[in-house]
Order: C-alpha cells, then structure tokens, then sequence
C-alpha cells in the first residue's frame, strides 16, 4: 500500500514512484513496500531515486 503522504504525487512529481524496488520494504530507511526511500533523518521523501540497498534487496529477491 503507497504510503498516504505520497498519494496525490505523480510520477512526474516523484519519478521514484516508477521504481520496481518500491515492491519491496528499504534496509537503509525502512520504508514499506510501495512508499518511497526517505532522507536518513526520516523527515523528507527521496521523490527522484530509491536507496542503493532497496534496489539489492529486490535484485535479491529474484
């Protein structure tokens, strides 16, 4: 489930939200499957790319 403070963003706004890493939850911040990568604080949303570790962990999930 996208995470709700994201919902009303497009992929032109966040072109993360086309990631294929969003299926799975990020190691580096803990984001949930389908919400994007936060900042390392957590306040702000990573809106044009996803943790390097997200994208490892779906390549390691196939």
């Amino acid at each position: 489930m996208p995470d709700p403070s994201v919902q009303d963003l497009t992929p032109d706004q966040a072109p993360a939200l086309a990631s294929p890493a969003l299926a799975v939850t990020c190691p580096a911040c803990g984001s949930r499957p389908g919400a994007l990568c936060t900042s390392h604080s957590g306040t702000r949303t990573r809106r044009h790319d996803v943790h390097r570790a997200r994208t490892a962990a779906l390549a390691a999930t196939g």
